[in-house]
């Protein structure tokens, strides 16, 4: 009778993730992963090899949040999900390359732009004393299942006052505030949650041509012009603060007039368009 040899189980090595993120910063990645990244005012972008679509700006990468953000694929993260959308790898893989990758003090160079991200975080406005038009609706959900499923965080909804409506005329959707250019609530659309049509609805009497979205947290330097507030909302997560959408499904010369006015007040010297 021979004898049989139990072979020891490998185990799988922990990773926390938040350690890792605290270690590794982004914009040391950029070699490792072979991005070709340019600097743009606060931000790094380039091409993103994976998606090949977008253009030559369309990977975001924000070292000062840790944060990059894809317009072609519409999605956005930390530095493991990074890793995780150019290697085409999961999650927990990711993890796993990184810190391999940076373990025993490796001397992985930093991509050469990230010396000059300003250190600076974007200027936020004053919302103490400012008057409102409008009261926030209290009842909006931020943390439901379906807001979720959208892609992306209900600590970016509740940034935003947006949420899923449980009543009222925006019942069923995610209900989304608009501001003019001085932060001045107005009114609330809703934005559709699944394959409802229309995609976006507003309240009677309420002109949508009127409004550019997220306009009011605009400040100097470069914007990103998109075409839905949803994708405002996962793109600022990604790190892509002025991001903006117009409410319409066409776009009028009276619309790009106050487009550009707006980037005249606001300082902003470029514009993309995805």
């Amino acid at each position: 009778m021979s004898a049989t040899h139990n072979k020891p189980q490998s185990k799988t090595k922990f990773i926390d993730f938040h350690a890792l993120k605290q270690e590794i910063k982004i914009e040391d990645t950029m070699p490792l992963l072979g991005l070709k990244v340019s600097q743009f005012s606060d931000q790094m972008r380039g091409p993103c090899p994976i998606c090949k679509t977008g253009g030559d700006r369309a990977l975001v990468v924000t070292a000062s949040k840790g944060v990059f953000y894809c317009f072609a694929a519409g999605e956005g993260g930390d530095v493991i999900a990074l890793t995780s959308h150019i290697k085409g790898i999961g999650m927990k893989e990711a993890a796993a390359f990184l810190a391999e990758s940076f373990s025993k003090g490796a001397d992985t160079p930093s991509v050469s732009p990230a010396a000059t991200v300003p250190s600076h975080s974007s200027p936020k406005k004053e919302k103490a004393g400012q008057k409102t038009g409008l009261n926030p609706l209290t009842y909006l959900q931020p943390d439901h299942p379906s807001v979720q499923a959208l892609g992306f965080s209900s600590e970016t909804a509740q940034r935003f006052g947006a949420g899923y409506a449980p009543k009222g005329i925006m019942r069923g959707r995610l209900a989304i505030p608009l501001h003019d250019a001085n932060g001045m609530l107005l009114a609330y659309c809703g934005r559709a949650i699944g394959p409802e049509s229309p995609t976006l609805i507003f309240p009677n009497g309420f002109d949508p041509a009127e409004i550019i979205f997220n306009a009011h947290n605009l400040h100097a330097g470069p914007i990103v012009l998109l075409s839905d507030p949803l994708q405002v909302l996962k793109a600022v997560e990604g790190g892509v603060e002025n991001a903006v959408a117009f409410l319409t499904d066409s776009i009028s010369p009276q619309q790009l007039e106050m487009l550009s006015s707006l980037m005249d007040q606001k300082g902003c010297d470029c514009l993309d368009i995805h």
